[in-house]
C-alpha cells in the first residue's frame, strides 16, 4: 500500500475580503445603535408614531451598515 506525502505547498490564498472586519468600528456603530434603541424605548411613548417608525428605521439601517462595513467576514 502506498502513502501519499503532505502537500508541502502553503495553501493557496483566494483573496478578498479579510476573516475579520474592524472590531473596533464594528463595537462603536453598535454601541450607538443600542443607545439609540434605548433612546427610542424611553421617549417612544411620547413621540408621534410616524417620527417613532422613522427612527426604528434609521436604528436598523445602522446596524445593517455596521454588519456590512465593519462586521465579520465570512
Amino acid at each position: 500500500m502506498v502513502t501519499m506525502q503532505p502537500d508541502p505547498s502553503p495553501p493557496m490564498h483566494k483573496g478578498g475580503k479579510p476573516a475579520a472586519g474592524r472590531p473596533l468600528l464594528f463595537a462603536v456603530l453598535l454601541v450607538l445603535a443600542s443607545a439609540g434603541t434605548l433612546t427610542l424605548l424611553v421617549t417612544g411613548p411620547s413621540l408621534a408614531l410616524p417620527l417613532a417608525v422613522t427612527a426604528a428605521i434609521a436604528l436598523l439601517g445602522l446596524v445593517v451598515t455596521a454588519w456590512a462595513v465593519a462586521g465579520p467576514r465570512f
